[in-house]
């Protein structure tokens, strides 16, 4: 199982701007980027208790380097740990992500249609 503390770390890899060159340069690839977006937004919001921003602040940062558990350049499996970790932190972030971050993702990511509920 996942630890949310663990993830904390990976933090120092985030920044907004490195998050958005990074979307902009791999999320038509990604089918768990809209959920990487609504933590995202989630993050950015003033609510969002700052135990919670730092869990998706690591989330978010694991994201953007490439050597993690599973290196991204391994063909189909890449990604998994990746996604698992996505799907992680958004259980953790659920009861803070509001309509307005998953209206924020759509608007950014109309081309993926999969729901992230």
């Amino acid at each position: 199982m996942l630890n949310p503390l663990k993830l904390v770390k990976y933090g120092k890899y985030f920044s907004p701007s490195r998050f958005m060159s990074f979307i902009n340069t791999m999320g038509k690839n990604l089918v768990f980027m809209r959920q990487a977006l609504i933590l995202f937004f989630c993050l950015r919001d003033e609510d969002t208790p700052k135990l919670v921003k730092a869990i998706l602040a690591g989330t978010l940062g694991y994201l953007m380097i490439p050597t993690d558990i599973i290196p991204d350049k391994v063909p189909l499996v890449g990604w998994l740990d990746d996604a698992a970790v996505v799907a992680f932190a958004f259980k953790i972030a659920n009861r803070y992500i509001k309509p307005s971050h998953r209206e924020s993702a759509q608007k950014f990511t109309p081309f993926l249609t999969a729901d992230s509920k």
